[in-house]
């Protein structure tokens, strides 16, 4: 008797790599081949999978047009199925795919806008949190705040890019009108993703504080942190950095 999770393997394969010789033997099918049923279930996976990452990434179908898009998803659903019974939590990674997927080659931009795209996505579904407790913070004693270890709100991402990455999807709006030429030269960005009450949020940054805030991300310390952020702005201001950070609710928690 062929053991379940064999069998289960064998059908994944099936459906995603178009492999259905491995599994065709082991079913009996009333009325039609295993290769017809199963190329049913195959073309409704691909359609959901498709929908999905049409869903997350309309900037990159907007730019790449459909045939491109569904080509690019159909390489990404074989070499990443879903995980999830939630449709929301597919896609992830379709930036790091975009980046090495050869026909993408002459868009070196375009996994840049995945990755803010994939960023939105994941700050409009972020469980919220609670404020950071001030009083417990003002407990901490002075010689141990290098050792201090902030954590930021679930909603939060850095994505840098070498592109004008916001210009790139603000001009890819439904609703943006004007001027929509883009300068691929105009120079590098760091942006912050994240959820501001009800509205996702892109915030240009600085090179030190995007610095700091990705060190945070890490898990490193706030000395660490500082360190990297005056290595690019001598003048770097962390008070009014982390002031700001906490009345905006992006620092929502510490360690020591």
């Amino acid at each position: 008797m062929v053991k379940l999770h064999k069998l289960q393997l064998d059908f994944v394969e099936a459906v995603l790599a178009r492999n259905d010789q491995a599994i065709a033997a082991q079913l009996s099918v009333p009325g039609g081949t295993p290769e017809s049923r199963l190329g049913i279930y195959r073309s409704n996976t691909y359609t959901n999978l498709r929908g999905a990452l049409r869903d997350v990434y309309p900037v990159i179908l907007r730019l790449v047009g459909d045939d491109f898009f569904d080509h690019a998803a159909n390489a990404f659903i074989r070499r990443h199925p879903s995980s999830s019974g939630d449709l929301n939590d597919y896609g992830d990674g379709f930036g790091e795919f975009l980046a090495r997927f050869p026909p993408a080659a002459e868009l070196p931009y375009l996994c840049d806008v995945a990755r803010l795209e994939w960023a939105r996505g994941k700050a409009y579904y972020a469980f919220d949190h609670p404020p950071l407790d001030l009083t417990r913070l003002a407990a901490i004693a002075g010689d141990r705040h290098v050792e201090l270890r902030f954590k930021l709100h679930p909603a939060v991402s850095l994505v840098n890019s070498d592109y004008p990455l916001l210009r790139i999807w603000e001009t890819n709006q439904p609703d943006y009108s004007g001027d929509d030429h883009v300068d691929l030269g105009a120079g590098s960005v760091r942006l912050l993703v994240t959820r501001r009450g009800t509205e996702v949020v892109n915030e240009s940054l600085g090179a030190a504080e995007s610095a700091l805030l990705g060190a945070f991300i890490a898990g490193e310390s706030l000395e660490t942190g500082l360190t990297r952020a005056l290595e690019r702005d001598s003048a770097f201001d962390l008070q009014g950095s982390l002031a700001r950070r906490v009345s905006l609710g992006d620092l929502v928690d510490f360690a020591v």
